[in-house]
């Protein structure tokens, strides 16, 4: 039991099902928010190419447990900085669709056991006045050499998540931007899973369903900040380990090949300061490096 839930609980490279808006190298006077209901489309939407690929460091502000496999029957609990390397891999056909992949490599404990990935497809496009639907897997039981009686992925626990995305009217918008040339995008969704892991039931679940809001900021078209807010319908459905809301901020030198960011993120159990259990978990943050291959 212990095991499986620090499963769920370790820090996640990715937002999970969140919603991401980057900064984006523009002209003066373009908007410049990206924001997608994918996360790591992000790291490749400048690129004109049909395959792009990126390098990123992560690691945890905090050190905590982290569920480690050994080998097909083993496992330990170690208190440490979960610190990984991961390479991500998209390739994308035409117009806005999508299939990324993203590999996880531990810097500690590293072997073939420890070592999992995370996976995403779908059309998402980051204008204003659009919409999207994408499928996203970023549970940490996806594994290449899974343990026995696992299997390699859950298709079934990952998230479908239908949103749309706008600007918000001029007379507000005004309000909230700092300088002329920054830019502001929003996004609502519902996202839907099939089956999911109850911790007060100790077994899978059916049909989790949530409501999602997201902004984008963009400041100097490459400073950028993007908070999301999250709703359960039937609060029954929240697991500690599931969000209230996620907060990012961070800078990135553009979106062409060759492009380098470095943000933190938080996707971790938050929870709403008017909640009895209210916390922001700011040290159970990532900081990620990334470098997006120039080519």
């Amino acid at each position: 039991m212990t095991t499986r839930l620090l499963r769920r609980l370790s820090p996640l490279a990715g937002c999970l099902f969140s919603v991401c808006g980057w900064a984006a190298d523009t002209t003066p006077n373009q908007p410049a928010v990206r924001v997608f209901t994918s996360p790591w489309a992000r790291l490749f939407s400048g690129s004109e190419s049909s395959f792009s690929a990126a390098l990123t460091y992560n690691s945890d502000l905090a050190r905590h447990p982290v569920y480690v496999p050994t080998g097909s029957d083993s496992s330990e609990i170690r208190d440490k900085y979960n610190q990984r390397l991961l390479l991500s891999m998209q390739y994308s056909p035409m117009s806005y669709f999508f299939a990324n992949m993203t590999v996880r490599m531990p810097l500690q404990d590293t072997n073939k056991y420890s070592t999992d990935f995370v996976y995403s497809f779908g059309y998402d496009d980051w204008h204003p006045g659009t919409f999207s639907l994408v499928y996203g897997n970023y549970n940490d039981n996806n594994h290449f050499y899974p343990a026995s009686g696992d299997r390699h992925t859950y298709f079934e626990q990952g998230a479908w998540t239908f949103a749309y995305k706008f600007s918000l009217p001029d007379s507000v918008e005004k309000h909230l931007l700092i300088n002329k040339e920054d830019a502001l995008i929003c996004q609502v969704g519902y996202s839907y899973v099939p089956r999911y892991y109850s911790l007060a039931d100790s077994g899978i679940k059916r049909n989790k369903s949530s409501l999602l809001a997201s902004c984008g900021y963009t400041l100097l078209q490459h400073y950028f900040l993007r908070v999301s807010s999250f709703y359960y319908p039937d609060s029954q459905q929240q697991q500690p380990w599931d969000y209230d809301y996620t907060y990012s901020i961070g800078y990135v030198s553009s979106y062409l090949p060759g492009a380098v960011s470095v943000h933190y993120d938080n996707y971790t159990g938050t929870r709403y300061p008017w909640r009895s259990d209210a916390n922001a978990n700011f040290r159970r943050g990532t900081i990620n490096l990334s470098w997006t291959l120039p080519f």
